[in-house]
């Protein structure tokens, strides 16, 4: 009976583990582009086709010579005012975590950026119950700008399984 109550207690642990790890998303904002104000990329269109869920993470790559990253309230995203930023991020590859349910909002702070468009609204969402496979659209290999580590079910699977067979003798 110690045995079963400690294969049920490995098992729930790891399982736990693993589904943390499965809804994790890393977006590389801008794809292949980056974040830039050379209008390759309309950074609303780029959000509005994704999903941001707790727990995923914002990569902004840059040239830190010619751009910023100013995370603002809403008010400071409209009128691209980058003075009472809420964070500032200056090395050129910056990574944001997404600890949060609402909005988050970023803006380039350098004069004449934002009004060209280098601004983004990233709508983090509750997650859903599906743990199936990722949408193609968030993977590109070309780039590999969007790592996905979804639907680990199997390996929970294949967890309890060994779990049952090494604690039940």
């Amino acid at each position: 009976m110690a045995n079963f109550r400690k294969t049920v207690l490995v098992v729930s642990f790891l399982t736990t583990a693993l589904c943390g790890v499965s809804m994790a998303t890393v977006y590389q904002v801008g794809d292949s582009a980056g974040w830039t104000s050379m209008g390759q990329v309309d950074y609303q269109d780029w959000a509005a086709n994704k999903n941001f869920h707790v727990g995923d993470t914002l990569v902004f790559n840059y040239n830190n010579q010619f751009h910023n990253v100013k995370q603002v309230t809403h008010q400071g995203f409209e009128s691209c005012n980058a003075t009472s930023p809420l964070a500032t991020y200056t090395n050129g590859s910056d990574t944001v975590t997404l600890e949060k349910l609402g909005h988050f909002y970023f803006i380039c702070g350098y004069p004449g950026h934002c009004q060209a468009g280098q601004k983004i609204d990233i709508l983090v969402a509750p997650a859903t119950s599906n743990l199936g496979p990722a949408p193609s659209s968030q993977i590109s290999p070309s780039s590999a700008s969007t790592l996905s580590f979804s639907n680990l079910s199997w390996a929970s699977g294949v967890l309890l399984a060994l779990c049952l067979l090494g604690f039940g003798y």
